[in-house]
């Protein structure tokens, strides 16, 4: 009987008793069956193409087609001037080389001839019969009353070739027919004034040649003189590359 109260009583405390608290839900572990999306990789920077052997492949360089009324223009200035020329025919050489209506200056003025004759567009050959009419055959006079200027020697005009005949780079206005190099200047008395550095030069030679090589940027776009920079010791290059703003480069 008594054993029956005692397991009564412990009923009643079990019921009675308070549940524990209830201690706080952890988060949902995210599900795990979907595979992790990978991370996109770099994709390799896409090659330029090599550049070509010679810039002389380069088709987007070439000239703009000469005007047919300009080229008539230009002959008919060059005829009056009395320079020596005759039209020869179009240089068309690969990518970027050739000259459309090319003529070939002998004499930019009665009595001085370009030896050996000078294959230019029109409008090279006109600024070099201006420039050696109004600037070498006046200031030679004053530099050597005794003696007439006879020849200038031509050392290049057109050849299919890059800017200082590198194997890479841009073309040169030699490609063009707009370049010229005169590499002396002789006289009648049979002398001969080579171009060479003279920027220190104090002598008649020196300040003739200085001259002539500043005054040609009045007539051509770019004028590099003889030790300009290391492929021009020996000749004095003349161009009449366009730029834009009408900009001249001269040195």
């Amino acid at each position: 009987m008594l054993k029956a109260a005692f397991a009564l009583a412990a009923i009643v405390l079990l019921a009675s008793a308070t549940p524990p608290p209830v201690g706080p839900v952890p988060p949902a572990k995210p599900a795990t069956d979907a595979s992790p999306v990978p991370e996109p990789k770099p994709q390799s920077p896409i090659a330029e193409p090599a550049p070509t052997a010679s810039g002389k492949d380069d088709e987007t360089a070439r000239s703009a087609p000469e005007s047919p009324a300009e080229q008539a223009a230009c002959l008919k200035a060059l005829t009056e001037s009395g320079a020596t020329f005759k039209t020869v025919t179009p240089k068309d050489d690969p990518g970027a080389c050739g000259i459309e209506r090319p003529v070939e200056l002998s004499e930019p003025v009665p009595g001085v001839t370009l030896d050996p004759p000078a294959v230019l567009r029109c409008e090279a050959a006109l600024e070099m019969t201006t420039w050696t009419r109004d600037v070498v055959l006046p200031v030679a006079r004053r530099a050597y009353p005794d003696r007439q200027v006879k020849t200038l020697a031509n050392a290049s005009s057109y050849i299919c070739r890059n800017r200082n005949s590198a194997e890479t780079g841009k073309v040169s206005e030699h490609a063009r027919g707009n370049a010229i190099d005169i590499s002396a200047i002789t006289f009648s008395n049979g002398t001969s004034l080579p171009m060479k550095p003279r920027g220190e030069d104090s002598d008649m030679d020196g300040a003739f040649q200085r001259s002539l090589t500043a005054a040609a940027c009045l007539y051509f776009t770019t004028v590099l003189s003889p030790g300009s920079d290391a492929t021009h010791q020996d000749h004095l290059h003349l161009d009449v590359l366009e730029r834009r703003g009408g900009f001249r480069y001269c040195r």
